[in-house]
């Protein structure tokens, strides 16, 4: 039995690669929807304890990325941190991760979730640490090779993928349709408002590159020294000196006053314009194959954010619980057959909690591409219709360390509206791996 329970939940809109969002670094992007969800949870941001993020490229963006958004949100120095990556994934394990820390009392409030800004991936330079020698370097793409390619049979996993949806025997139409469709749900979703607890929009500033434009700053985490056995221990005696003080107003993405912006409110990728003949004229990314950039996930910016707690830490402050993280499992297989995974890992949770996949009232399968989520769907004895009903990455987005958190979040906001139920959020990732997630709304 898990005491986990979700307090509040957020995510940017998603940008496009070289985008609206592209001038700020995935760490500011986590800063945004995090502090959005600490003000929407209720929780004081001096009762966060730990932060969880997922972020898959990591190679420029400095030293523990997760432990940079909480300075950014505004949260104490005493609050631990740590960032973790298992590719598309990573926002998922870094809400499973958090449970476990609540369950097991580790902690009682635990800030997860997943960030990416493609758009800033940084190029690599092997072999330039010692020099050369004689002849040509050659960049290194660290976005396509940390986070698309597959270090087992060295490809790119859109070529993978249009190899097995050839032996899945999925037609270009199938995955069309289906494409189509993740845009119309999208759209419409958008349209009704369906996103206005999930979204938060982001001021992106013109002129102050890399700020955020806010009315007011995050409201600041209060430095809580753990207890000592016995009383206060005189490992806890220290003040920095004043230039080792961090000055958050300097440090911090956010700028508040009259700074020209624009603003960014829905996910960019998103058609409503777009049609099955589109669709149908766009080439293959692969010679004979059923994959294309319509039916397939863009390459994306943004964060998703999810503030925890046990459900103790609820009662107590009189906070609602939003509803509860009850299991995650997970499941592996070869590396390019990721289109198989999600259902491996849903089914082998329903299978520990003896439910049927009709049991589950929300179903949010990440679309690595179209080709995953109609495998997954016919693997687990559902109509692609019962997946995914405000649309899914094909149409708004993956930017990859972040989209785990982002099903978990769209899963709990599915729920709500619904007037409660369980959900499965399914997700694959890279090196042949899956991951699911019970959740329920009482």
């Amino acid at each position: 039995m898990s005491s986990t329970v979700v307090l509040g939940f957020a995510r940017t809109p998603f940008g496009k690669l070289g985008g609206a969002l592209a001038s700020l670094p995935a760490t500011s992007l986590g800063a945004a929807a995090l502090a959005r969800a600490l003000e929407r949870s209720g929780v004081d941001p001096s009762d966060v304890e730990h932060v969880i993020f997922g972020q898959v490229l990591q190679a420029g963006a400095g030293q523990n990325p997760a432990r940079q958004v909480l300075f950014k949100t505004g949260l104490a120095k005493s609050v631990t941190a740590e960032t973790v990556n298992k590719v598309c994934a990573s926002g998922m394990l870094a809400v499973v991760d958090a449970m476990r820390a609540i369950n097991a009392d580790a902690h009682r409030v635990v800030a997860a979730g997943g960030m990416e800004s493609m758009s800033n991936a940084p190029y690599l330079l092997r072999d330039a640490r010692f020099g050369y020698r004689f002849g040509d370097g050659t960049l290194v793409d660290a976005m396509i090779y940390d986070g698309l390619w597959d270090q087992y049979f060295p490809m790119t996993m859109s070529t993978q993928g249009a190899i097995v949806a050839s032996e899945l025997k999925l037609s270009r139409e199938e995955q069309d349709a289906f494409a189509y469709e993740s845009h119309k749900r999208a759209h419409a979703a958008h349209e009704a408002g369906n996103f206005a607890d999930e979204i938060v929009p982001v001021r992106v500033a013109t002129r102050a590159k890399g700020k955020i434009v806010v009315d007011t700053l995050p409201k600041r985490g209060e430095l809580r020294v753990p207890a000592a056995v016995g009383g206060r221990s005189a490992v806890w005696d220290h003040s920095p000196s004043q230039r080792f003080t961090l000055d958050y107003e300097q440090y911090a993405p956010f700028v508040t006053g009259d700074v020209p912006h624009t603003v960014v409110e829905r996910d960019e990728a998103v058609r409503p314009d777009a049609s099955i003949e589109a669709l149908a004229k766009l080439k293959p990314l692969e010679r004979d194959g059923t994959i294309t950039a319509g039916n397939a996930p863009g390459v994306n910016d943004g964060a998703a954010a999810l503030v925890l707690a046990h459900e103790s830490y609820a009662k107590e402050r009189g906070l609602e619980a939003l509803a509860t993280i009850v299991d995650h499992a997970g499941a592996a297989w070869d590396s390019p057959y990721i289109a198989l995974t999600p259902a491996m890992a849903a089914q082998r949770l329903m299978d520990k909690h003896h439910l049927t996949p009709r049991d589950v009232h929300v179903w949010e399968i990440n679309e690595a591409f179209a080709s995953v989520a109609i495998t997954s769907a016919r693997n687990l004895g559902l109509d692609v219709s019962a997946i995914n009903k405000f649309g899914g990455a094909v149409a708004m987005g993956h930017p990859i360390g972040a989209s785990g958190a982002r099903l978990t979040a769209t899963v709990v906001n599915q729920l709500r509206k619904r007037g409660g139920g369980v959900g499965i959020a399914a997700i694959c990732s890279g090196g042949g791996q899956g991951d699911a997630l019970l959740v329920r709304v009482d």
